[in-house]
């Protein structure tokens, strides 16, 4: 025997009416209930919370270097010194026990620059121009070769005069770190300005680096630094030189 089974839409439609109240009726009590389980671990109802202040939460958050944004600032450089700007990634300034250190780096570090300030003036101007001197002397075109060229005395001399700048300077109490009491052109008479001492600082820095490079390209290509520039840029696409 076949059991037919009629559907009627209006019978199908009261159908799903009532299994989606209870459907709903379920979820609603589901919700409704309050119990631990429903709750995360560590939370508290509105009631207990009332009255109750919650604690506060130091941030512990640590300074950045301005100089290298993805690593701390160090320690002992903090801003203070004219120019400082975070940056000593070989950790010099960790090991300073006392502020008398660090103005001695600092101090060390303006007698590079301005050495190396001069030394590239010197190499650059001594490519286009030479003092009077007899053909064998200071005619090399490179640095090297033209320091070569000098005369033992010549070498003693100018140790000597270093040897007594450094002597002198070192007695001299100055009123910021690398003060040495020589100003022919009077800028720091009514006191330093802060900044040409930035502007000292960031010219020795880069002609620290500028001296360096200076020396490993004559020695590399055995050529004056203007002209293997020079010839570089004439090199280039579309150069007109």
């Amino acid at each position: 025997v076949t059991k037919l089974s009629i559907s009627h839409p209006r019978l199908d439609r009261d159908r799903l009416e009532a299994r989606g109240g209870e459907m709903l009726s379920f979820v609603t009590a589901a919700l409704a209930f309050n119990g631990p389980a429903l709750r995360p671990a560590g939370a508290a109802s509105v009631t207990m919370m009332a009255g109750k202040k919650a604690a506060p939460v130091a941030v512990v958050t640590q300074e950045r270097s301005g100089a290298l944004p993805w690593a701390p600032r160090p320690k002992n450089l903090d801003g203070t010194l004219t120019g400082d700007v975070g940056f000593d990634p070989a950790g010099f300034s960790d090991r300073i026990s006392s502020i008398e250190e660090l103005y001695r780096f600092r101090e060390a570090e303006l007698k590079h620059g301005r050495v190396c300030m001069l030394a590239v003036t010197g190499m650059l101007v001594q490519e286009v121009y030479s003092w009077p001197a007899p053909d064998d002397v200071f005619k090399a075109p490179t640095p090297l070769g033209a320091l070569a060229t000098v005369p033992g005395l010549g070498l003693a001399q100018i140790v000597l005069l270093l040897g007594i700048i450094e002597i002198q300077s070192a007695k001299y109490q100055g009123r910021v770190p690398g003060d040495v009491g020589f100003d022919p052109l009077g800028l720091s008479t009514n006191g330093i300005n802060p900044f040409f001492a930035k502007a000292e600082l960031e010219h020795g820095r880069l002609a620290m680096w500028a001296t360096a490079a200076f020396l490993v390209q004559s020695l590399i290509t055995n050529e004056p630094v203007l002209k293997t520039t020079m010839d570089w840029v004439a090199s280039l696409p579309g150069s007109q030189l």
